[in-house]
């Protein structure tokens, strides 16, 4: 009578998706598109800095013979009054780990800016950016 000492076991499902998705995550191009797959799903569409520039300026009214625009700054560098549900907002996409920088773009005509400011997140790896918080701002609470 002979034993067979080999014993072949199957790893089951939960290991086998465990084991991809940590070989996913080492992988750069893989990594990059799970972080844009997330970033949708989480966020919404993506775009591109020209799209989102565009779209930004679109929500000032045409006013004839002034072109409309968006500024673009840091969001480490803006002064303008973030109100507490943006400020959240902007908490839980950095926690997240999907973005590498975060701007706050504003609507203007020329320099002047106008009310309504939007945060931005640039997805990382890429060239492309979800809109995290928009708000009015002339809600600054009065000191």
């Amino acid at each position: 009578m002979m034993i067979d000492a080999c014993v072949t076991t199957q790893p089951s499902v939960p290991d086998t998706a465990a084991r991809a998705r940590e070989i996913r995550h080492r992988l750069p191009g893989q990594a990059r598109r799970q972080r844009l797959d997330t970033a949708r799903l989480a966020y919404g569409p993506l775009y591109t800095l020209a799209e989102i520039q565009q779209r930004v300026a679109q929500t000032l009214p045409h006013k004839f013979g002034l072109i409309r625009r968006a500024v673009f700054e840091p969001i480490e560098g803006y002064q303008g009054f973030i109100p507490d549900g943006a400020l959240l907002k902007y908490d839980a996409a950095l926690q997240s780990g999907l973005f590498s920088a975060f701007t706050v773009m504003t609507p203007t005509y020329f320099s002047q800016k106008q009310v309504d400011p939007w945060i931005a997140g640039q997805v990382d790896g890429t060239e492309l950016y979800a809109v995290i918080a928009q708000w009015n701002d002339v809600e600054e609470p009065t000191l």
